[in-house]
């Protein structure tokens, strides 16, 4: 193993890979808060250092002081707080959903600010001077806020979400939409400039940088339409059964709530559904697992209206995005990653939650946080390095038993620090209870005895130490073994009898009755014509009769035979 494609379906704890297939340790990440909910949707930083952290799946919003002591300070009616701002006099606005509001929290108290008559409101963003936009659904509006929290629709997109906003340098509204993932600028009211349409259904997250460049995520795929992040439940008639899109997808009523996301299926239209507060379905919602489709992509969106791809991925779905230090960070849903991307469009991962997903990126001082789903946390990324990590490499398949080697691998310890490798070894796919202990630390990089059991499988990991805030790195992994050879197997043999004649012409084959087969299957079938394991070989006699010997067979470890 020596490329980024090798090393990166692995398990990361405290462990950094860069595109050129280079393990390391990796800036420390700490978990600095904890909810008893799903999924957080967003966070913001306040004007007296504090974090606001909005939740699902029971509308909660939570303060994290400087000290990190964290407090629950306000419930919603709704079960989702899907985006929250904060202004520039100490401020937070919390927008609710479905049939939500926007609600003023100050001094620990929340008051209805405005209400846009909106299904769901997904996103939220606060120009400089105080005038707060969002972004609703199903009807695909933007809502322009005064401070004295009188609305009114800025821009109607004709799409049925608007998922993204941002506000870019020159003070316009950037608002990304679903399902045909349109970007556009609002420049005023009813007027837009559609920047990009993206071959991806949704524009998920958007950053404006300070060079005028803007930055777009958007995710979905390409050939196959993405089971919608909202399912509008459309009432039969006034007071009947509530016929739901079918379909997979995580819902979230008030009953369940409590317990977290389900997936289940869409109930049968044919059925009518007990009278309830209507579902809520989250983002979270799976794919059309549709091979060779991409699931998202990282734009960039020049000033002159260009765009590049930097990145896409057909295994990971981008959440969020964050220009950082000249570089640009985005999370994704492998494991709840954190990525780099530099200029020159090198690949870092930087960091690995273990989280289902990393939803949201926010800059909060000199650090970086990052948002989580499928258990709603906060991690702060710092600029030291973890002092220790370790990297579970893909468990690898021998095809069949397998007698065990050595392990080696090419590192550059220079910096100070070191790597140690240990090693597990069984017969079923996912290491289990079956499995063999790890292995006593292994330390010769130019060849260690593989002390576990012979066993079709092998996994192996590296145990990282910094010193010094410095690491060691990890360049190339070796693991030598040999595989219980495996007899070939003959089908079958055809004897022919042939004249050969004179002068080396030649030969003239007979009548089919001097054709003799031998032919081993397990049904018994005839065997071909011709054989497809080996050209017919002639050998050669002196007589004029000659025998013309043909045989199929194949050996399963690939050897000549």
């Amino acid at each position: 193993m020596n490329s980024y494609q090798d090393f990166i379906h692995g398990r990361f704890q405290g462990i950094s890979l860069t595109r050129e297939g280079r393990l390391a340790l990796a800036p420390k990440i700490e978990s600095i808060f904890s909810s008893d909910q799903p999924v957080v949707w967003g966070v913001a930083p306040g004007l007296d250092g504090s974090l606001y952290v909005a939740t699902g799946h029971r509308g909660r919003l939570y303060r994290i002081d400087k000290s990190g002591k964290s407090a629950l300070i306000w419930t919603a009616d709704q079960s989702e707080i899907f985006a929250v701002v904060a202004d520039t006099k100490g401020a937070i606005y919390a927008a609710t959903s479905p049939d939500g509001k926007i609600y003023r929290i100050e001094n620990g108290k929340a008051t209805e600010y405005f209400a846009p008559q909106a299904k769901y409101i997904w996103s939220l963003a606060m120009a400089p001077e105080g005038t707060l936009y969002a972004g609703t659904g199903d009807q695909g509006k933007v809502f322009r806020v005064d401070a004295a929290g009188k609305g009114e629709v800025l821009y109607s997109t004709g799409q049925s979400h608007v998922t993204g906003l941002a506000i870019d340098r020159n003070g316009q509204v950037l608002a990304g939409t679903e399902p045909n993932g349109i970007l556009y600028r609002i420049s005023g009211k009813d007027k837009a400039f559609v920047l990009y349409d993206a071959n991806l259904p949704e524009i998920r997250a958007l950053s404006a940088a300070p060079d005028g460049a803007i930055y777009a995520v958007a995710m979905g795929g390409s050939l196959a339409k993405r089971t919608q992040g909202v399912q509008q439940n459309v009432p039969a008639q006034s007071g009947g059964p509530v016929v739901a899109a079918t379909g997979t997808s995580i819902s979230v009523t008030a009953e369940s709530a409590q317990a977290g996301p389900e997936i289940k299926p869409q109930p049968d239209p044919a059925k009518p559904a007990p009278a309830a507060p209507p579902p809520v379905t989250t983002t979270f919602s799976p794919t059309v697992d549709v091979s060779g489709v991409e699931k998202s992509a990282v734009y960039r969106i020049n000033q002159d209206n260009t765009v590049e791809t930097l990145w896409s991925s057909k295994e990971e779905n981008v959440y969020d995005l964050l220009p950082w230090k000249g570089q640009l960070l985005f999370s994704t849903d492998a494991n709840g990653r954190v990525y780099r991307l530099s200029p020159d469009r090198k690949l870092t991962l930087v960091a690995q939650t273990n989280e289902a997903e990393a939803t949201r990126l926010v800059r909060s001082g000199d650090s970086i946080l990052a948002a989580t789903g499928n258990m709603g946390r906060v991690y702060r990324l710092e600029d030291s390095l973890e002092r220790l990590g370790v990297y579970e490499a893909p468990v690898h398949d021998a095809s069949t038993v397998a007698q065990r080697g050595h392990i080696s691998w090419r590192a550059d310890e220079t910096s100070g620090g070191g790597i140690l490798f240990r090693t597990r070894t069984g017969n079923s796919l996912r290491p289990d209870k079956t499995w063999s202990d790890w292995s006593a630390p292994l330390t010769n990089a130019t060849g260690s005895r593989i002390s576990s059991p012979n066993a079709r499988y092998i996994q192996w990991k590296a145990e990282f130490t910094g010193l010094q805030d410095k690491t060691p790195v990890l360049e190339n992994v070796n693991v030598a073994y040999l595989p219980q050879n495996t007899p070939p197997v003959l089908k079958s043999i055809t004897v022919v009898t042939q004249l050969a004649a004179a002068g080396g012409a030649k030969p003239v084959q007979q009548s089919p009755t001097a054709v003799y087969s031998i032919t081993v299957t397990d049904t018994g079938d005839a065997a071909p014509a011709m054989s497809t394991g080996t050209p017919t070989q002639t050998p050669s006699r002196a007589a004029s009769q000659q025998l013309n010997i043909s045989w199929q067979a194949e050996d399963p470890d690939g050897d000549r035979l």
